[in-house]
């Protein structure tokens, strides 16, 4: 997706787990549209290597990311069906505007 504004970089997280050390990073971008009155925000998580690519922008910047779209069931403890969607970012770049 094009043309979109990088409202907010969040911290970057890191941890153990059993397959071993992960990190990511995630930002929140919004659609950079004048004539949209609600622009569509997106919260983008970047993971293992990809967190790098993170460093080569900051908030206000206007960017091109690329990323997949992925929906994980489950179950609450007390046995409710939940969903959330997750969006992977694959890549970012700076715009030249």
């Amino acid at each position: 997706m094009e043309n979109l504004k990088v409202k907010k970089i969040l911290p970057l997280q890191t941890g153990v787990s059993e397959r071993g050390e992960w990190k990511s990073r995630e930002v929140i971008l919004e659609e950079n549209d004048e004539r949209i009155q609600y622009p569509n925000q997106y919260l983008v998580r970047f993971t293992a290597d990809r967190v790098n690519q993170v460093d080569c922008i900051k908030e206000g910047d206007t960017v091109s990311c690329h990323w997949s779209s992925r929906v994980r069931e489950y179950k609450t403890r007390d046995g409710r069906e939940m969903a959330a969607q997750e969006l992977n970012g694959w890549g970012v770049k700076k715009e030249n505007v």
